[in-house]
């Protein structure tokens, strides 16, 4: 007779940080994460198991490297890569990182589990004036908060949920629904997401991807073999000219600052500033010549539209003009 045993709380945390530890190793192929993803969607209780691992392995930080110190790496692939025996001796020191961690991590705040229906898969486009914010909560219980001036169309069928994002600014809280991976295109690259939070940033030239919870993949749109991962503090900036990706430990509150009426630099262009600005006010901000490359570090509390410009005249060798056409910076 063959009995079918349900692992217990320990061994699910096993697994769980067996697949976080995969997914953070050097090497990680597109069967790593639909692996991941088929593992999740075999029991609710391993999303919560693979959530907590993944807060543990976010809290240990620069201690990963010792705690994990001495295990054979054959010992780090995720479960079904490895036979029963080896399984077995894997999981005291997977145990070992998870009790490590979990000190550490105790202060940490629980993410919300949504699972949300199946729909029908027609694409939706949600847009703000510059000047307006906008949140949405589409039917799987993701929310999208947008930025002003920004663009972006969704659609969800049954296999996947995707998203094409123009030049915009957004805040997404991706529900779990491991069936179907959140894919958003932005730019010249492809986000690849399992019930997470971040924000994005896309301009003209270049994007910025910051990770508040979860773990987020960022992968070249026409190579995706050429692709980083983003966890919990961390943020990507893409350069489209160079083609040049730089990860970062970042605060990621201040990424979305901008959603509590408030933009945080810490020496960012001029010209960056400018394009928040004009997403935030109805009137446009742009920054001619050589005050374009000028380095800004401060708050910019968003309240009326002089007073910020005149705070930027405070700290920066600008004038302030109004054309026809907006607001001009020119360095003195």
């Amino acid at each position: 007779m063959t009995f079918s045993e349900e692992p217990s709380d320990a061994d699910r945390i096993d697994q769980a940080s067996a697949w976080v530890a995969r997914l953070h190793a050097d090497e990680v192929a597109e069967a790593d994460w639909l692996g991941l993803e088929d593992w999740l969607a075999a029991n609710r209780a391993n999303v919560a198991a693979y959530e907590e691992a993944e807060r543990l392995w976010a809290a240990v930080g620069a201690y990963r490297e010792p705690i994990l110190a001495g295990l054979d790496p054959e010992k780090a692939a995720p479960p079904g890569a490895l036979n029963l025996g080896r399984r077995r001796s894997a999981r005291a020191g997977w145990r070992n990182w998870s009790l490590a961690a979990a000190p550490i991590a105790a202060a940490l705040v629980a993410g919300v589990l949504l699972i949300g229906p199946m729909l029908e898969g027609r694409a939706v486009t949600y847009a703000t004036a510059p000047g307006e914010t906008r949140e949405v909560t589409l039917k799987d219980g993701t929310t999208i908060a947008l930025n002003g001036g920004s663009r972006l169309t969704v659609r969800l069928t049954g296999k996947a949920r995707t998203v094409e994002m123009g030049q915009a600014e957004a805040a997404f809280d991706v529900a779990h629904d491991p069936s179907r991976p959140f894919l958003i295109t932005v730019g010249e690259s492809r986000v690849r997401v399992i019930g997470t939070a971040f924000n994005i940033r896309r301009d003209a030239a270049s994007t910025r991807v910051s990770v508040s919870r979860g773990i987020v993949q960022v992968a070249d749109l026409q190579d995706p073999s050429h692709a980083v991962r983003l966890t919990v503090g961390e943020t990507v900036a893409r350069d489209d000219a160079t083609d040049r990706a730089v990860v970062s430990r970042d605060d990621t509150d201040a990424a979305q600052a901008w959603r509590t009426g408030r933009l945080i630099y810490r020496d960012r262009p001029l010209s960056e500033v400018a394009v928040d600005l004009s997403r935030a006010f109805s009137v446009p901000i742009t920054v001619s010549g050589n005050a374009a490359s000028l380095r800004f570090t401060g708050v910019l509390e968003l309240g009326e539209e002089d007073r910020v410009v005149a705070r930027l005249e405070g700290f920066l060798p600008v004038t302030a003009y109004r054309t026809a056409s907006g607001i001009e910076l020119r360095a003195r």
